[in-house]
């Protein structure tokens, strides 16, 4: 037994989608929904059929993650999984250690641009279909198939960003190769570092970073800071350069969790997955644009007032 399935023993699996349930079948561990997601995949007679069970896989697959790992400030895969607490980034390795496993393709993407505009220092899991087509799963803003504006991935075989509407022009699209995504943690500990006023070290995780993924300018503009802090005028002068020396590498700059990271408080407070979902539609984090009252009246059935009520109180929580 591996040490994803020993973490994995007492998770509560939701009930499978129909494309994989058998007669007769009432209830459903993780092992046989694996091993039913692999039978019917084998069975799919078409591209068409064979992706839509890979949709129905990946919806059923976001439950299991959500209904199991909440939010937190926890990105290492090992963490993630002792702990049941994810930040962006350790949703989005869970995924890729997960996907295949249920015969899924999924890998880590960034995101330098969401769907609202914001510039943020955020990431998701990308899932290439069977057809071609591809969803990017989104657990921090709870959306299984999200649209974001800028990502960072490997296009094409190289490591680049890319904007929303060029997508269409790429051949092939994946997940970050696994050096750039152990950078982006090697960038995350160089922060914790700095924090601390750990210059070295700092420098040294940021330098390493550096190396493995040159496109990512937070840490050459982050490795500048302690330079600053030791009077190493030179050394932080041209790191800041590197780092602003085009638009690409100055969106990155700009990237600040101060919106985003209010809903580490929705999973904290024990806010339903509906109140959840009902709010995040509102504040247009599913979609980039906000959705009225109104309108979520009607979906969820409960009234425009009682829509008020909820997003009121969530909010309150998300800006404690």
């Amino acid at each position: 037994m591996t040490n994803i399935d020993r973490a994995l023993t007492g998770w509560r699996v939701p009930e499978p989608p129909r494309e994989l349930k058998e007669a007769g079948v009432d209830e459903y561990h993780l092992q046989a929904v694996q091993a039913l997601a692999a039978k019917r995949l084998a069975e799919a007679r078409s591209t068409e059929n064979r992706s839509t069970i890979e949709a129905a896989i990946a919806d059923w697959l976001y439950e299991l993650v959500r209904r199991n790992v909440k939010r937190g400030r926890v990105f290492e895969l090992e963490d993630v999984l002792a702990s049941r607490r994810a930040d962006c980034l350790g949703y989005a390795r869970l995924f890729a250690a997960l996907g295949p496993r249920f015969g899924l393709e999924l890998g880590v993407v960034e995101v330098v641009v969401d769907n609202a505009g914001r510039y943020v220092p955020h990431h998701v899991s990308l899932l290439n279909l069977s057809n071609g087509t591809r969803r990017f799963i989104d657990a921090w803003y709870g959306s299984k198939d999200i649209r974001h504006r800028r990502m960072g991935a490997l296009i094409d075989g190289t490591p680049r960003d890319i904007d929303q509407g060029e997508l269409g022009e790429v051949r092939e699209l994946r997940g970050l190769p696994e050096q750039c995504v152990d950078a982006i943690v090697l960038y995350i500990k160089g922060n914790r570092h700095l924090d601390r006023n750990e210059l070295d070290k700092a420098i040294r995780y940021y330098a390493r970073a550096i190396e493995l993924y040159p496109n990512n300018t937070r840490a050459f503009y982050n490795r500048a800071l302690p330079h600053d802090r030791r009077g190493e005028v030179e050394e932080a002068a041209l790191d800041y350069a590197e780092a602003l020396k085009d638009e690409a590498g100055t969106c990155r700059v700009l990237a600040s969790i101060e919106e985003i990271e209010g809903l580490l408080r929705l999973d904290e407070a024990g806010v339903s997955e509906e109140e959840q979902d009902i709010y995040l539609w509102h504040r247009g984090f599913k979609t980039g644009e906000a959705v009225g009252r109104d309108e979520l009246g009607r979906k969820y059935g409960i009234l425009p007032q009682e829509i008020a009520k909820i997003v009121s109180r969530v909010e309150a929580l998300c800006h404690e």
